[in-house]
């Protein structure tokens, strides 16, 4: 269940009323892997189609989701789950899974923090998701995923408020190369931009930041003003108030695309 090999073709997205015979083999083939998978280890992975409609997942999945069998979960949405939390976000689901087919690139990756109450009660799970590729039509099939779990007290370390202000959803990993309203901040102003979102006052990002990124010259709340002044100079902002800052960051959706080591260290990484 690796990374797929790198490719620098597009390929292109085919649904499943379009599946040729060998398409549909090597669904098939999947699809027993990922049977003999789930019938040995409690693994939550499974595969949708190109329109988000679920083709294969694992019994441990398919309990995630208040269902009994893999089987069970095959043909069905994710607004069709029992599962309270995951019908509630299916929409954003679509949207995920849109966003990675989208450049129609067959080494695109996301890794996705989602705090639901799924079935069997709050939890946290990473889920990592690749496209689905069949090289011999340089198709695209749909999608792959994986999960594994994590202390989402991790989180809550990390960010306490982020509940308070946001609630339970998803939190995506941010891309190195983020765009953020057309403008490339350095991974700095994005964590900053991130923290602002997070509804933190300067002295807080401060302090954080000289815990978890120290320089020679400690941080103080001068120098947070001056990195909250250069995001607004690319974004264009004119009104530099940290509260215009912060709406416009949640316009453009920054709390739900966590900075790569923020989310590394949920997972427990000591990269940050």
């Amino acid at each position: 269940m690796g990374k797929p090999e790198a490719t620098s073709m597009k390929y292109e997205l085919v649904s499943p009323e379009n599946f040729t015979d060998a398409h549909r083999s090597f669904i098939d083939t999947f699809r027993r892997s990922i049977d003999v998978l789930s019938s040995q280890i409690d693994v939550i992975a499974g595969a949708k189609d190109i329109h988000s409609r679920h083709l294969i997942a694992t019994d441990a999945y398919a309990r995630l989701v208040g269902l009994a069998k893999g089987a069970d979960v095959t043909g069905r949405l994710d607004c069709e789950m029992p599962c309270e939390g995951t019908a509630r976000f299916a929409d954003c689901h679509i949207r995920e899974d849109r966003e990675l087919l989208s450049h129609r690139d067959a080494d695109s990756t996301k890794s996705i923090l989602k705090v639901y109450e799924y079935s069997d009660g709050l939890k946290a799970l990473v889920f990592d998701k690749f496209v689905m590729k069949h090289d011999a039509s340089h198709s695209i099939l749909g999608i792959i995923y994986q999960a594994h779990e994590v202390d989402v007290s991790h989180l809550f370390a990390l960010l306490p408020n982020y509940a308070l202000e946001f609630g339970s959803g998803s939190l995506e990993k941010a891309h190195l190369d983020e765009i953020i309203g057309r403008a490339n901040l350095t991974e700095y102003e994005y964590e900053v931009g991130f923290l602002i979102a997070m509804n933190w006052s300067v002295g807080q990002i401060s302090r954080f930041m000289n815990r978890y990124r120290p320089t020679a010259n400690p941080r103080v709340a001068d120098t947070i003003y001056k990195c909250k002044d250069r995001i607004c100079e690319k974004l264009g902002i004119d009104d530099c108030r940290v509260p215009v800052l912060r709406e416009k960051l949640l316009q453009f959706g920054i709390h739900r695309k966590m900075p790569r080591s923020f989310f590394h260290r949920i997972l427990g990484s000591r990269q940050l």
